[in-house]
């Protein structure tokens, strides 16, 4: 289908990438030449099917010419986040017995250096040497590939311990690619800033689907220039986490804030009816003539001038990898575009579930993908089926086997219900994973356990649907140290320089009691009661984010 897609296409743009100050224009004609010299470097260096071949580094066309040619000869991606420490990063080198590693710049190739595996046969960074490859070859070797064969492995946390990698296999990344193409519809000329890490499945796949639907990707290696490429590329259309709208969406207040007062009342009013648009759309009621009008003209007044802010051009946000609070996705909504919200794990290659045009309730995280079943269990914990979903995990056979239903189900750890409509709603979670606004999945035991000791009795990290981690300490009610606060900051310190950027504690603050089984934030086994605990002291947390 790729090959297909790609000699259809020859001439139109797949993507963009600034270099040297100018944004430079990728043809089909280059991606397919691009892959093509990837893919006789990686026969040169001696990789075959089967064979791990690690990527790391920023979105950039170099992260997805390697990936695909490392697909078309049946080896498998593994995809690492370039926020990794390089301890991390050399766990999941050896777990995954990657025999090459590829990297953005020489700098991150030697922060690397003490920590490469001893398989590893070869390391690099990604400019190929190549510039030209045997074509023919290529979609030779890519002929030979079976549905069934594994294409990448995506490391994601655990509750406690090492990560877990998923395998997702080429006839599983196939279908969400295809299924999610019904639900999320996409035009050609789309235009898409890639921005999230590619080593996220959520950004795999809108890149997948970019090369299958004639949407041309511009590359934002840098997440502090987003909204400036964002601006040059004019996009139709944005995957994103939740922190990216919500930063969006401070910055269009902060404008407003500074703006005179009879500009910031008419602004209120606008939104104000923008919001009562989007309710009647999302009822599924017709629109009241009078409220049709009365958009149109703040559209003309307002609206068009905020969306000039994404460039003019945005119809759509595509969400997912957290909650997303339903007041940021009406406020956007309101705006005239539409936030098709979706849920999914790295385990069912990202997407299971996503609202529709037609068919979306904000708080919800939509109707499950064509061929994909989704039930609750009797506990409440989500369980889903479907030809998206991994085989099992790398090398973790125990984990694998602890994953699945006797029929068949992956349980998912999270909780929800579903309403006669089929629309699904996250309640809760089942195992003790934070997920941040950005999407970033932190098991919290492994971050806390380090920071107990001396006059912290527990530490309680808190994160969820949050910017950043904090940290609670409830005091150690047999050990009284005089200036406990030093003592405290250098184990947040200590630890947070083993940390990556996304797991370190930024605030933290000093519980007035110790948690206990009597005051009811402990179980009789002496685990947090991790709800309880949020909701008693709340002001404490919302201090730490104000």
């Amino acid at each position: 289908m790729l090959r297909a897609k790609i000699e259809r296409d020859r001439h139109r743009p797949y993507g963009r990438v600034k270099e040297n100050g100018a944004w430079t224009q990728i043809s089909g004609e280059d991606c397919e030449r691009n892959i093509a010299a990837a893919s006789a470097w990686l026969d040169e260096i001696g990789i075959e099917a089967g064979d791990r071949v690690a990527i790391l580094g920023p979105p950039h066309p170099n992260w997805t010419s390697l990936d695909f040619a490392t697909l078309c000869r049946g080896a498998i991606t593994v995809g690492i986040y370039p926020t990794l420490t390089p301890e991390q990063v050399g766990w999941q080198l050896r777990h995954s017995g990657a025999k090459a590693l590829f990297v953005d710049s020489p700098d991150t190739l030697a922060r690397l250096e003490g920590v490469l595996a001893p398989q590893l046969r070869f390391r690099s960074t990604w400019d190929c040497p190549h510039a030209d490859g045997d074509r023919q070859a290529l979609w030779a070797r890519a002929a030979l590939v079976e549905p069934v064969h594994p294409a990448a492995i995506v490391y994601t946390s655990g509750t406690t311990g090492d990560p877990k990698g998923a395998i997702l296999t080429h006839g599983a990344i196939h279908a969400v690619s295809v299924t999610s193409r019904e639900a999320v519809k996409l035009e050609p000329g789309d235009r898409g800033v890639v921005f999230l890490p590619l080593a996220h499945s959520l950004q795999r796949v809108t890149v997948y689907r970019g090369l299958l639907e004639q949407v041309e990707a511009w590359f934002c290696p840098r997440i502090e220039d987003f909204l400036d490429v964002v601006k040059e590329a004019r996009p139709s259309v944005l995957a994103s986490v939740p922190r990216m709208l919500e930063k969006i969406k401070a910055k269009i207040e902060g404008e407003v804030a500074r703006a005179s007062p009879v500009r910031q009342q008419v602004f209120a009013t606008a939104m104000a009816v923008g919001r009562e648009r989007s309710l009647c759309l999302e009822s599924g009621r017709p629109l009241p003539w009078w409220l049709a009008t009365r958009w149109a003209f703040y559209d003309k007044l307002v609206y068009r001038k905020v969306r000039a802010f994404f460039g003019g051009e945005l119809r759509m946000f595509v969400c997912g990898g957290a909650r997303l609070d339903p007041e940021v996705a009406r406020f956007f909504h309101g705006l005239g575009v539409d936030v098709m919200e979706g849920w999914g794990l790295t385990e069912t290659c990202a997407p299971a579930t996503v609202n529709r045009l037609d068919a979306f309730r904000f708080g919800s995280v939509g109707k499950a993908l064509p061929g994909t079943d989704i039930r609750i269990a009797p506990d409440g914990e989500i369980e889903v089926k479907g030809p998206g979903l991994f085989v099992g995990y790398w090398n973790n056979p125990e984990a694998t086997a602890e994953s699945f239903t006797t029929d068949g189900y992956y349980r998912t750890g999270d909780v929800g219900t579903l309403d006669a409509e089929g629309f699904l709603r996250i309640t809760d979670r089942k195992k003790e994973i934070i997920v941040t606004a950005g999407g970033k999945k932190i098991p919290p035991v492994n971050i806390e356990k380090p920071l107990e000791g001396g006059p912290v009795g527990q530490a309680v990290v808190i994160g969820d649907d949050r910017p950043y981690l904090v940290a609670l300490f409830a005091p150690d009610p047999e050990i009284s140290v005089d200036g406990r606060d030093p003592v405290a900051q250098a184990r947040v310190d200590a630890l947070n320089a083993t940390l990556a950027p996304f797991e370190r504690i930024k605030k933290w603050a000093w519980l007035p009691e110790p948690l206990s089984v009597e005051n009811g934030t402990l179980t009789p086994t002496m685990k947090l009661k991790r709800r309880v605990i949020a909701e008693r002291y709340r002001g404490v947390i919302e201090g730490l984010y104000a």
